[in-house]
């Protein structure tokens, strides 16, 4: 195999590119780099593209941030080869001086566009976790200032490279930053409250939550605030930063509820009677649906009756279902204690005798 140098190459495009000028011309080496590095770039995306179309088919790649990844790459290459064609050019250095600013202003808007869409994927994979479609609505809220601070830090560096001094300028910011933080000190609690429930889902739209004395269900989660609608009716607005703060019951997360009931029959049931009445209540609570029976025993003999202990679960995921069926086995469990002639006890001794 006949292997040609590349000094042999370069100087047959040059030739073939410029035949009536030099083949040291500086203007003939720059194009030749240009169509050489163009070349290059063309034929590595080209293998770049075939090799992602083959991890997509593998599910090995985000398809959705790889492309924008390979064009950035793509125009990065090109950036370089540009510099290496106008590096063969013997320009002033105030000309040099002039591209290498053009050239890296380009790279930065390149370099800050892939960052930016790199963090919207991020929290639109965080929006998708949150399993609602009100998801990227509310990212959308965050994008701005998270793009506008990429894009601060992108051209502080920028000019950081560029030789000019920003002591005096990162100086003033720091002595404005604490008038700033004071007060943005509010704003700021309320965006980390809301991203901390974007992030760990403590709840989610159309659930059920306890807040100190407000039972009711989200109807919107916002920068600031979240919104519940009580049961009244009413449209309970809440700070995020209080909602995280004090102890917050989610209901509409919760599969099962644990119903655990105390029962006190008299002492003079006998032990007949205590026997019986276990299975008395199981079979006053079996037969409801969506009701698991868990146990009842006798847990303690008082001087004030016999304690009895009733454990069983509700389905939890309509509460109005849950209590009418705690209601229905309550009733229940009050006629087969008629029909048994089993009484319950009273612990303060001012109700009458029952009859015999």
């Amino acid at each position: 195999m006949t292997v040609i140098a590349p000094g042999f190459c370069l100087a047959s495009l040059q030739a073939g590119l410029a035949p009536g000028l030099p083949i040291n011309h500086p203007l003939v080496a720059a194009v030749c780099r240009l169509v050489l590095g163009l070349a290059a770039v063309l034929v590595m995306r080209a293998l770049a593209q075939r090799q992602l179309a083959l991890s997509r088919g593998r599910g090995q790649v985000d398809p959705v941030l790889a492309g924008p990844t390979l064009r950035a790459a793509s125009q990065l290459a090109l950036v370089l080869v540009a510099n290496w064609s106008w590096a063969a050019l013997p320009l002033a250095a105030q000309a040099n001086q002039l591209y290498q600013a053009a050239s890296g202003l380009v790279v930065l808007l390149l370099v800050v566009r892939l960052i930016n869409a790199g963090l919207e994927r991020l929290l639109a994979a965080v929006a998708n976790r949150l399993g609602e479609a009100a998801g990227l609505d509310r990212i959308a809220d965050l994008l701005p200032m998270l793009r506008g601070a990429t894009w601060l830090l992108g051209l502080l560096v920028y000019l950081q490279n560029q030789g000019l001094k920003l002591t005096a300028v990162l100086g003033a910011l720091a002595g404005a930053g604490l008038g700033i933080g004071l007060a943005l000190r509010v704003p700021a609690r309320d965006f980390f409250s809301y991203l901390t429930i974007l992030v760990e889902q403590p709840f989610q739209l159309g659930q059920l939550l306890r807040f100190d004395d407000v039972m009711g269900r989200v109807v919107k989660v916002g920068l600031r605030s979240t919104h519940l609608r009580s049961l009244d009716g009413e449209l309970v607005v809440i700070n995020n930063a209080q909602l995280l703060a004090k102890t917050l019951r989610n209901y509409g997360d919760q599969q099962e509820r644990r119903v655990l009931q105390r029962l006190l029959l008299r002492l003079d049931s006998g032990a007949e009677a205590a026997a019986r009445f276990p299975p008395l209540a199981q079979a006053a609570i079996s037969p409801w649906p969506q009701v698991r029976f868990d146990r009842c025993h006798l847990v303690e003999l008082t001087p004030a009756g016999l304690l009895f202990e009733l454990v069983y679960f509700l389905d939890a995921s309509d509460p109005n279902l849950a209590f009418d069926r705690q209601q229905a086995i309550n009733l229940e469990l009050l006629a087969s204690l008629e029909r048994s002639g089993i009484d319950l006890a009273d612990p303060t001794g001012l109700l009458p005798a029952p009859k015999s």
